[in-house]
């Protein structure tokens, strides 16, 4: 599956390691240097993957990424309930495995099924 996702984290080395990994499954990647390049440029990719870290540098909620109808994965240190949508998939940190590539796959399939609004996680 062919797609360009954003990344947005903070740290660098996290940024490329994403990349690294998306990369490989075939996806094209791009890295904006912030969250609010990366809310420019959403709307000509086909996912955004946002550290939930970056958010709070940002002093942005997760609601406002979720009010908008782009898909994206929110990677998360913690299982606190968060604001959660259908284009919305929450992963969390540490990311162990392929939970990043099966949420982003989740949402560009687009399965068409309603979950429960609660914390999405993905093995």
């Amino acid at each position: 599956m062919v797609g360009t996702i954003l990344v947005v984290a903070p740290d660098s080395a996290f940024r490329l390691s994403l990349r690294f990994m998306l990369e490989t499954e075939g996806f094209d990647v791009v890295v904006p240097d912030s969250v609010e390049e990366a809310l420019r440029l959403r709307a000509d990719a086909d996912c955004m993957i946002v550290d939930h870290d970056i958010l709070i540098e940002a002093g942005m909620p997760v609601a406002r990424l979720a009010a908008d109808d782009g898909p994206f994965v929110l990677l998360a240190d913690t299982l606190q309930e968060m604001p959660q949508a259908e284009h919305m998939r929450t992963v969390e940190k540490p990311l162990l495995g392929s939970a990043v590539v099966n949420a982003v796959q989740a949402l560009l399939e687009g399965a068409g099924r309603r979950e429960k609004p609660a914390l999405r996680r993905f093995p």
